[in-house]
């Protein structure tokens, strides 16, 4: 009788606890997160948090809008919008004024970092260059799509010619083009010989680039060492996207990546953002996301992941879960 009774006040003790907890968040709130292209894996996790939110309090009204990772951040320094995505590049610039910042950037605060995308350049097998730096010194006639402006990958395509001397002014003089379009309308003309490469910044493998390799035989270009280097003072990280990732891809391909954070303005509701950082570092939000792409899964182990890559002071809200999950004194 005294271990039924010991048990019973024990499943009350979580039950109140419980309840207190739920208890703090607002009963109605607007949270507003922008993420990126409907189309995205980002943009799918921002309806996976807006379910879970909605699951512990119904009143409140989860809005996921489309963004990019440079327009994510002017958007949360002005609070027009509660959580967005950005990425360790664009948040470096935004932190010291570079970049598309006039001035360094102020009232953005970090969440969780959720998973590394990894910059991924694919061409047809038969095309008569290996890396960007034969595209640049053979003059090539790449017919590119870099992604929508403003976007992550756009930034960093610009980058990586900037390094090797080359800008989109020059593609389009050597006879290419460079088109401003999302993955899924890119992967369709790259498919239809419109578009003889197609670039994007995703988890490894993506299933768009296992989609296009599946109908048209490619390879993906490499950067230099060099090139690698120098991008790394600029808040990316070496990355390598190994063999057999994609099929008929037979070695390695040395490129870069970035850090896809999760980041909250400065009038975010402490206890909705520490609801969020729960579930993003918790076993269920982890599997949930995994379902949605097997980038998260890969680089998401819990709080540890979480707290990783993250140059942004961490929001009061996050803070406050990483203190209790041990790993944030």
């Amino acid at each position: 009788m005294k271990k039924i009774l010991a048990l019973i006040l024990s499943v009350c003790m979580l039950f109140a606890l419980s309840t207190a907890a739920l208890a703090d968040l607002p009963d109605q709130y607007d949270l507003v997160m922008t993420f990126g292209a409907e189309t995205g894996s980002v943009y799918a996790m921002g309806i996976q948090i807006g379910e879970h939110i909605n699951s512990l309090a119904p009143g409140i009204t989860c809005t996921v809008k489309v963004g990019s990772a440079g327009s994510n951040v002017l958007l949360l320094a002005a609070q027009e919008t509660v959580i967005a995505h950005s990425q360790s590049d664009t948040i470096h610039e935004a932190l010291i004024g570079e970049g598309i910042f006039e001035e360094p950037v102020t009232g953005v605060y970090g969440i969780a970092s959720v998973m590394e995308s990894v910059l991924h350049i694919a061409v047809p097998a038969d095309a008569p260059v290996n890396s960007v730096r034969d595209v640049v010194e053979q003059k090539y006639p790449l017919k590119v799509s870099v992604g929508t402006q403003g976007s992550g990958i756009e930034s960093l395509f610009r980058k990586v010619l900037a390094y090797y001397g080359a800008t989109y002014e020059d593609i389009a003089a050597w006879g290419g083009k460079v088109e401003y379009l999302n993955i899924g309308n890119a992967s369709t003309l790259f498919t239809d010989g419109q578009l003889n490469a197609v670039s994007v910044l995703a988890g490894m493998p993506y299933a768009t680039i296992s989609e296009i390799a599946a109908s048209r035989k490619i390879k993906l270009l490499s950067l230099d060492a060099d090139a690698i280097e120098a991008l790394t003072t600029q808040g990316y990280l070496t990355k390598v996207i190994p063999a057999g990732t994609y099929s008929g891809q037979e070695a390695d391909v040395a490129t870069v990546g970035v850090v896809i954070t999760v980041c909250a303005s400065a009038n975010a509701d402490e206890e909705v953002i520490y609801e969020v950082t729960k579930f993003l570092n918790s076993a269920e939000g982890i599997e949930i996301l995994g379902n949605v792409n097997a980038g998260f899964k890969n680089f998401m182990t819990g709080p540890e992941s979480g707290i990783s890559g993250i140059e942004l002071e961490l929001h009061p809200g996050a803070a406050r879960y990483y203190r209790e999950a041990g790993v944030l004194q």
